[in-house]
């Protein structure tokens, strides 16, 4: 019998914080929102209270009293097994980044459709989703998780679009993270990442 995904939705927009609950009220997964909290402190009372009880915990990282590396804490100290998708407006922030070292499974933006949330959790947690944060590439160029993605989608050839739907974001959004890899790289095209991701062996 297939296990009801449990999940803790921490959010302090009232608006996003409802529509979370109705696109999973919606879709196909076997799930139950157990509670939706706006605040650090809220989040952090339900899991001392429910350590064990917790599959999920969707994540919003700035929050009226902390942030998402506070919740985080709690979780990674009571109940490790629990996976964690931050759901922020800021992706590229260098705050949210520094979470895949905390051990979150997912970082997406708050642009991500309904109907993508099912196919999101789903990734998350069966493993898909890596935490993985990737190593410096020399002493001057730092990618981003996310970065190192885009540049192995587009030298396999894909679209902006394409790689959106893989990634769960934005055609505007991909095409804002390859603007900034030329920039960083100092290329000029899509075919230029590709030699890039050869070079360096990311693909």
């Amino acid at each position: 019998m297939k296990k009801t995904i449990r999940i803790l939705i921490v959010e302090d927009h009232p608006i996003y914080r409802e529509g979370m609950k109705i696109a999973l009220s919606f879709s196909d997964l076997e799930c139950t929102v157990m509670e939706a909290v706006p605040t650090v402190k809220q989040a952090v009372e339900f899991i001392e209270s429910h350590p064990t009880e917790i599959d999920l915990v969707m994540l919003d990282y700035f929050l009226p009293d902390g942030n998402g590396s506070d919740v985080m804490e709690v979780l990674n100290r009571l109940c490790p097994e629990t996976r964690v998708i931050v759901i922020t407006s800021a992706v590229d922030s260098p705050e949210v980044e520094r979470l895949w070292n905390k051990g979150v499974d997912g970082i997406i933006g708050k642009d991500v459709q309904a109907e993508e949330v099912s196919g999101i959790v789903t990734s998350v947690m069966s493993g898909e989703i890596s935490a993985d944060t990737p190593p410096p590439l020399n002493d001057d160029i730092v990618l981003t998780r996310r970065e190192m993605e885009i540049i192995r989608l587009c030298a396999q050839g894909k679209s902006a679009k394409q790689i959106a739907l893989e990634l769960f974001i934005s055609p505007r959004t991909v095409d804002r993270h390859k603007g900034n890899l030329f920039f960083k790289l100092g290329v000029n095209s899509s075919h230029d990442l590709m030699k890039f991701a050869i070079k360096k062996g990311l693909i």
